[in-house]
C-alpha cells in the first residue's frame, strides 16, 4: 500500500514537473513571438514613413541629382548624396527634418571613411580570417584589441585596413588602447588622415612600415587639447 502511493505520489511529481517545463516553453515562446511582431511591427511603421519622405524628396530632385544617388554603390550611400545633393540647390530639406542636411552629410562621410578603410568585414568573416571564435572577435572589440564602428542595425562591421594578410597590423591594439578619442568613426578617421609627424603618412601607413613607437605617439596626441 505504502509501495502503491509512493508510486502515485512519484508519477503526480512527474507530471507537474513536465507541466511547468511545458508552461515555461510556451510563455518564452509567446514572448518571442511577441518581441518579434513587435520588432516587425516597427520595421513596417519605419518603411512607410520612409518611404512617403523618399517620394516627396525625389519628386523635388533634378535627373542629374538623381543619377548621383543611383551611382552610389550602396543603398545608404544613394539616399546620403539625395540629401546632401539636394542642399546646395535650394531644396528646403528643413521642411523634413531640421537636421537631415547635416544627418545626411555625416552619413555620407562615414560611408566614405568604411570606403577608406578598405570596406567592413562582419564578425563572421573577421572570425574565420583570424581563426577565432565569432566570441573571440567580439572580446578583442570589447578590449579594444580591435577597431569596429556600429552599422545601424546593432551588429559591428571591422574595417580592413586594420588586417593583413598575417592577421591583425602588429602594433595596432596599441595604438588603438592610446586612443584618447572615443568614437570609433573618429579613430577610424585619425587612422586614415595623412600626418605631418609621420612625413605625411597615416597612422595606418607607418605600422605597416614598422614606425610603430611613433604611430602610437601620434595616436596619443589626438584629443590632448580637449582633454
Amino acid at each position: 500500500m505504502v509501495n502503491s502511493l509512493l508510486e502515485v505520489a512519484m508519477r503526480s511529481k512527474q507530471r507537474n514537473a513536465i507541466l511547468a517545463n511545458g508552461n515555461r516553453a510556451a510563455f518564452s515562446s509567446i514572448g518571442r513571438h511577441s518581441a518579434d511582431s513587435a520588432q516587425q511591427a516597427l520595421a513596417q511603421a519605419f518603411l512607410r514613413r520612409s518611404v512617403r519622405m523618399l517620394e516627396r524628396v525625389s519628386s523635388s530632385a533634378s535627373r542629374e541629382v538623381l543619377k548621383s544617388a543611383l551611382s552610389s554603390p550602396t543603398d545608404v550611400g544613394g539616399v546620403a548624396t539625395l540629401l546632401s545633393d539636394l542642399a546646395p540647390l535650394g531644396v528646403d530639406l528643413s521642411v523634413l527634418d531640421p537636421f537631415v542636411e547635416a544627418m545626411a552629410r555625416g552619413a555620407a562621410i562615414k560611408q566614405e571613411l568604411l570606403t577608406s578603410g578598405g570596406a567592413g568585414l562582419t564578425s563572421s568573416q573577421v572570425s574565420s580570417a583570424l581563426g577565432i571564435t565569432r566570441q573571440a572577435v567580439d572580446k578583442r572589440r570589447l578590449r579594444h584589441a580591435l577597431l569596429a564602428v556600429p552599422n545601424g542595425s546593432g551588429e559591428y562591421v571591422y574595417p580592413a585596413c586594420q588586417f593583413t594578410s598575417d592577421g591583425v597590423i602588429p602594433g595596432f591594439e596599441d595604438v588603438l588602447r592610446a586612443f584618447q578619442i572615443k568614437s570609433p568613426w573618429t579613430q577610424l578617421s585619425a587612422l586614415l588622415a595623412p600626418t605631418p609627424a609621420l612625413e605625411g603618412k597615416s597612422i595606418i601607413e607607418a605600422l605597416k612600415s614598422g614606425a610603430n613607437e611613433r604611430a602610437v605617439a601620434v595616436a596619443a596626441s589626438f584629443g590632448e587639447q580637449a582633454a
